[in-house]
């Protein structure tokens, strides 16, 4: 059944009405058509349930400004729970437009030993809870695909490796430095990593401050020797290189997410943004945009 036919009806009854009733009546229906063809549906962030301690939910943490009252009063320990997405999108789309960035802010972005980061390939925002939807269209315009995500549960101050392409052949990266020099070095196969710390405000435990530096993990284990107890313990490790000059961090507020994709300069087949967040499938050159969404919980202490 055609869904305007009431309407159509509706309308057919208006004429024999005077010309100002009739008006008023046309009015109506075109403002409710209007209502009903014009309404879309906002993308949202996908809802989680809390992450579970012996079966109980863990209690969300937030704080309010005003009052200065926490959610917890008890004996408890804080958990982040960081949710990771991910979307490919053609080359150049990401890098070398404006359209996402202008959702974000850079400037809360602090290198701590550099400030190079957008020269060695690198490009890293702030969002806001309210612009979420908005960077869901624009990377979904720009490959038709969904996030793929996954979520990762950490304890403040401890160190979460999170793999941003994995199994690399032996590489080449060249480090852009302030003082416009490059340093570059040959590095095995292994797994390009970004090493994330998650820390607390004390006065504010819903807000997180993240450090994060790239890394390349290597495939091939070498042997170590620890001392566990005071007893010497032969075990294999893989070396762990670090690109401590662009070592960044950022303060992300109870809502806020985190944007890390590639810049312009991550053409350069020797830039490390090339090596961590662009890669080839079937002879085409595809580039990797992550968005870190992280949450706080407390658990109780029995």
């Amino acid at each position: 059944m055609n869904v305007w036919y009431p309407y159509l009806k509706l309308l057919k009854s208006c004429l024999s009405l005077p010309l100002m009733k009739y008006f008023l009546a046309l009015l109506w229906l075109m403002t409710l058509a209007s209502m009903i063809a014009g309404c879309e549906k906002p993308a949202q962030q996908t809802i989680l349930f809390a992450p579970l301690k012996d079966g109980v939910p863990m209690e969300k943490v937030f704080f309010d400004k005003y009052s200065g009252k926490k959610t917890v009063k008890n004996r408890f320990i804080f958990v982040v729970r960081v949710r990771i997405a991910s979307v490919e999108v053609p080359v150049g789309m990401a890098s070398a437009s404006e359209e996402i960035w202008s959702y974000l802010d850079e400037e809360p972005v602090e290198a701590v030993h550099s400030t190079g980061l957008v020269q060695n390939g690198l490009r890293v925002g702030v969002g806001v809870k309210e612009s979420f939807a908005d960077i869901v269209r624009v990377l979904k315009r720009m490959t038709g695909k969904k996030f793929s995500e996954n979520n990762f549960l950490n304890v403040p101050g401890e160190t979460m490796p999170i793999v941003l392409s994995q199994s690399q052949e032996s590489q080449t990266i060249f480090t852009f430095h302030d003082d416009m020099t490059l340093t570059g070095a040959n590095y095995p196969d292994g797994d390009n990593l970004l090493s994330v710390i998650c820390t607390l405000d004390e006065d504010d435990p819903s807000a997180v401050v993240l450090t994060a530096v790239p890394q390349i993990r290597s495939a091939h284990h070498m042997p170590f020797i620890e001392n566990e107890t005071g007893k010497p313990n032969l075990t294999t490790k893989p070396l762990v290189y670090s690109f401590n000059l662009l070592t960044f961090q950022t303060r992300l507020e109870k809502g806020s997410f985190l944007v890390i994709g590639p810049s312009y300069e991550s053409r350069r087949p020797l830039s490390l943004g090339y090596h961590f967040l662009v890669r080839q499938k079937e002879g085409v050159e595809f580039e990797t945009v992550f968005v870190l969404i992280p949450e706080v919980f407390a658990a109780p202490v029995k």
